[in-house]
């Protein structure tokens, strides 16, 4: 069972948030065959995905292929508020990103597209709550997601404005 104050919790760990920004692009590079990174501003849509509980309980129910396309599919209030949740969310996805490249987390490629890679190929903490499993089985499915649709498919299908 989800705790009542879940998104105050999580959304108050920034460090939370950077491991949770780590799970999918990891996910989303491991599934291009370490090729492709993560596009920058595909980056800000993981936290309000992953940290809003009604979310994260329906993508981590989902497998893959096409997990994020399916959660969609099966509940479409997933897209609701999902474009104020990421403006509101702007700053701590920011923070998230600087804890990111100070720990070596997450690595720039300063391509063209701005792309993020993982900087370790194992998760930084093994976590034994509920609610947190939760929150990573969510992200590993916003980056298989991000590595089987485009920029595009992924604004339109959740109805997103970068």
């Amino acid at each position: 069972m989800i705790d009542i104050l879940f998104e105050q919790h999580v959304i108050q760990n920034t460090g939370l948030a950077a491991e949770t920004i780590w799970c999918a692009v990891n996910e989303a590079y491991n599934s291009k065959g370490r090729a492709e990174g993560v596009p920058l501003a595909l980056v800000f849509l993981v936290l309000p995905l992953t940290f809003h509980q009604r979310t994260a309980s329906v993508l981590a129910s989902k497998t893959q292929p096409g997990a994020l396309y399916k959660a969609v599919g099966e509940d479409r209030e997933i897209r609701v508020g999902l474009q104020s949740r990421m403006q509101a969310m702007a700053d701590r996805t920011f923070q998230a990103l600087s804890i990111g490249f100070q720990t070596n987390l997450l690595i720039m490629d300063s391509d063209i597209m701005r792309q993020l890679v993982p900087g370790r190929k194992t998760p930084p903490v093994a976590h034994q709550t509920e609610q947190v499993k939760t929150i990573m089985s969510a992200a590993k499915r916003v980056g298989q997601g991000f590595a089987e649709m485009s920029v595009v498919q992924i604004a339109v299908n959740l109805g997103v404005r970068f």
